[in-house]
């Protein structure tokens, strides 16, 4: 009998624990995430477009030519944004908050929409968090262990670039948890025979489509693994695709609708037309650059995933068909950032566009549970996790966009080459160097004993080198503030430690009810 289903019944038991913990570890990546955002200084500003003047206009245009190139201009004339509607939907809520909350105060910070853009960027800590209760589901659904759920989910949460992606107002974070929440309820449903919940992974799955055009390929290996799980019955796998497609058809005639609307054709998202997104990278020269290049490799921005490889073999002994559909979904993604022209992202902390694919590379090392006393294995999986963690916390730290601006401007014949293969130039060595001089220099602007540098405190929304002058500063919104004057420096200490405080007692929750299901189960 597969793992997956090996004790329904004891599970049947445990269903409000497993519920209750994994909405801890939500709120333990929240909080965690929080403290860590970045404030308002990386964010994707074409998206962000798109949001503002949803609010105020009720216009899918941007105000401006904001990437500076005529592939983004409309069969009317005006700008649209290459990227998907639905970020800008998620984070529509955020910012209609932020414009509220100046609406009722005075608060005046940084440039006109520092504010705004700063509460977009808090919507990608929160789909960021969304991930860790999802992932702890699955984690334990394939698993029975609660111990490897939660090591499988802090794996993902803080082991992995999700962490530092949750800083910046990208929707990297938000096509993670659409397509993870996708791929958990497809596969709900189907096990469980739960129509319901077959119907939300379809919708999940056009949410994906709709965050990022590239998440359209991801139906291909859920549509295979739920036809291979259907095969022996027709009428039931007749029943299932309707379920599954329906919502995602809905979805995807609302991004060719939207297609349409803007660049007067249901398949032109505009992207295609500028030269930096174009599929035409030798595919190699992508692949060795995301696996192995010193800038972008995957394996060494996430150690933790060779570890997840080695469990979705373990998986495969124990669930072939859920290996495969997690397999499936690594193969293609990189497969298809590989031959992109950018396959790099761009100015990235390691391979950005891979980052909806970590939680099929973290999800699996649950089964490797419980190690027993295989003392050996306990000790490589958590050396390799807490090395996963360290190399999270320089892009955690301090801005590579602030560092490798700073870097660019003082190399001659500096170029994004650099960044992708050189190992002086790459985010990983910039980060290192910029974070250990920048923690005690920021802990003794803190603490008072060294004087912070002057800043100007005021700009104007056109000033797009403004966040550039705190290069010296670690990426925390708290310490934005104290340098900007709004806050004195102890009540920014506080700010920062108030959700760790909240984080440490669900931790602690966590604890005790892991200690309370070994007991009662010996």
């Amino acid at each position: 009998m597969l793992q997956a289903e090996f004790d329904v019944n004891h599970r049947d038991n445990e269903p409000v624990k497993v519920r209750k913990i994994a909405l801890w570890v939500c709120g333990i990546a929240l909080c965690v995430y929080t403290v860590t955002t970045g404030g308002s200084f990386a964010t994707d500003l074409a998206s962000f477009e798109v949001t503002k003047n949803l609010a105020q206009r009720g216009s899918f245009a941007m105000s401006y030519d904001v990437l500076a190139t005529e592939a983004e201009r409309g069969v009317d004339g005006q700008y649209y944004a290459p990227v998907g509607i639905g970020h800008p939907l998620f984070s529509l809520p955020f910012y209609l908050g932020s414009r509220a909350l100046q609406s009722l105060s005075a608060i005046k910070i940084g440039k006109p929409e520092t504010l705004d853009k700063a509460a977009v960027v808090l919507g990608s800590a929160v789909a960021a968090a969304f991930c860790a209760p999802l992932a702890f589901l699955f984690a334990w659904r394939l698993s029975g262990s609660l111990e490897g759920a939660l090591v499988a989910t802090l794996s993902l949460a803080f082991g992995t670039i999700l962490w530092p992606y949750s800083k910046f107002g990208f929707n990297a974070p938000l096509a993670t948890c659409c397509l993870l929440g996708a791929t958990l309820c497809t596969w709900i449903g189907v096990r469980d025979y739960r129509s319901y919940v077959l119907m939300a992974g379809g919708a999940l799955q056009g949410m994906a489509l709709l965050t990022r055009h590239e998440m359209g390929v991801m139906i291909i290996p859920i549509f295979i693994w739920l036809v291979a799980e259907s095969r022996r019955d027709r009428q039931l796998m007749f029943k299932r695709l309707v379920l599954f497609g329906l919502p995602f058809a809905l979805a995807v005639g609302v991004w060719m609708w939207y297609n349409a609307s803007r660049f007067g054709h249901p398949f032109d998202t505009g992207l295609l037309r500028d030269p930096n997104v174009r599929f035409d990278s030798s595919f190699f020269v992508g692949l060795y650059g995301l696996l192995a290049s010193p800038g972008r490799a995957l394996f060494l921005y996430a150690p933790i995933t060779l570890v997840g490889l080695l469990a979705l073999k373990r998986l495969a002994m124990q669930d072939r068909s859920t290996a495969l559909l997690f397999g499936l979904q690594i193969l293609i993604l990189t497969s298809l950032i590989a031959k992109m022209h950018q396959w790099d992202g761009g100015e990235s902390y390691g391979p950005r566009y891979l980052v909806p694919l970590l939680p099929y590379l973290t999800v699996p090392i649950a089964v490797l549970f419980p190690l027993g006393q295989r003392a050996v294995r306990r000790r490589i999986l958590f050396t390799t996790l807490a090395l996963s963690v360290l190399v999270q916390l320089p892009g955690v730290l301090v801005d590579y966009s602030k560092i490798q601006n700073a870097f660019a401007r003082q190399t001659t014949g500096y170029s994004i080459q650099m960044s992708r293969y050189s190992w002086e130039a790459t985010p990983l060595v910039l980060n290192v160097k910029s974070a250990l001089k920048g923690v005690p220099r920021n802990v003794g602007h803190l603490i008072g004993i060294a004087t912070p540098p002057a800043v100007v405190q005021s700009g104007q929304e056109t000033q797009r080198d403004f966040s550039q002058q705190f290069v010296f500063s670690l990426d925390f919104w708290w310490l934005y503030l104290y340098y900007l004057g709004v806050i004195p420096a102890w009540l920014s200490v506080m700010a920062g430690i108030f959700p760790l405080m909240i984080a440490s007692y669900l931790i602690y929750m966590v604890r005790r009810s892991l200690r309370s299901f070994s007991n009662s189960n010996p």
